[in-house]
């Protein structure tokens, strides 16, 4: 039993101190479960990993001042797998996109699934209704796109001119795509699809437009289209 737990440890050592920047759950390892948990918590306690919740782990890079603090938002990308339907919201949004410049203390993420726990240096928005999200595959920029155009009235500091245009140039250079969007927005509420609608109208894709459903109430179209530049030609060029 003590050759078995051996072998088990150094199999599991050897693996984990040859990644980094990675998750490791428990049973990612073969071997007795104690065995597993046992060496685990010595390389917790070495330094060497960092426990994220129960059964979860990250094993991070070394620098020249020691282990990496854990990247918890890459973290739960990686928990999640490639196609976790992860993207920035609120403030932590609009400031990536270069809409605002206030930068949260925590960053904010929207996830497309019951967000897991554990996470104690993120906040994490439930997104599960969104399921479109995942089902377009939308990668975190185009997730990071929709939460924007919806706290647009919120979080967007530039005057609706500029930020109108900053929401067209994303569209046009190609990482937040068109047609994923619109997949994606038969499960987003009134007020982004009404926006992102809007949006395709100014930049030229009529097409793609019409095949979103808008806002149905009057009072909802309003609200949504309350953010946009009145009587002003947007572009995306200079």
């Amino acid at each position: 039993m003590a050759a078995e737990h051996e072998s088990t440890a150094k199999s599991l050592r050897s693996r984990i101190l040859a990644s980094k920047d990675r998750v490791w759950r428990t049973q990612d390892f073969e071997g007795s479960r104690d065995a597993v948990q046992a060496e685990l918590r010595r390389l917790v306690r070495a330094g060497e990993l960092e426990r994220i919740r129960r059964g979860v782990y990250w094993r991070g890079h070394k620098t020249r001042f020691g282990m990496a603090v854990v990247d918890e938002g890459k973290a739960l990308r990686k928990l999640l797998g490639r196609h976790a339907g992860v993207g920035a919201a609120g403030w932590y949004a609009t400031n990536l996109l270069g809409l605002s410049t206030q930068v949260p203390p925590t960053e904010i993420l929207a996830v497309t699934g019951r967000p897991p726990s554990g996470f104690s240096h993120l906040k994490l928005i439930d997104r599960s209704q969104r399921i479109g999200r995942k089902e377009a595959r939308l990668n975190d920029l185009e997730i990071t796109f929709l939460e924007a155009l919806e706290g647009w009235d919120k979080y967007v500091e530039k005057r609706p001119t500029m930020a109108t245009k900053r929401f067209l140039e994303l569209l046009e250079n190609g990482n937040v795509r068109v047609a994923r969007l619109v997949a994606a927005a038969t499960t987003e509420p009134a007020v982004v699809r009404e926006r992102l609608r809007q949006l395709l109208v100014e930049g030229g894709w009529d097409e793609a437009a019409a095949r979103i459903e808008g806002a149905r109430s009057e009072s909802a179209r309003k609200r949504a289209l309350s953010v946009f530049p009145s009587n002003e030609a947007v572009t995306a060029g200079p």
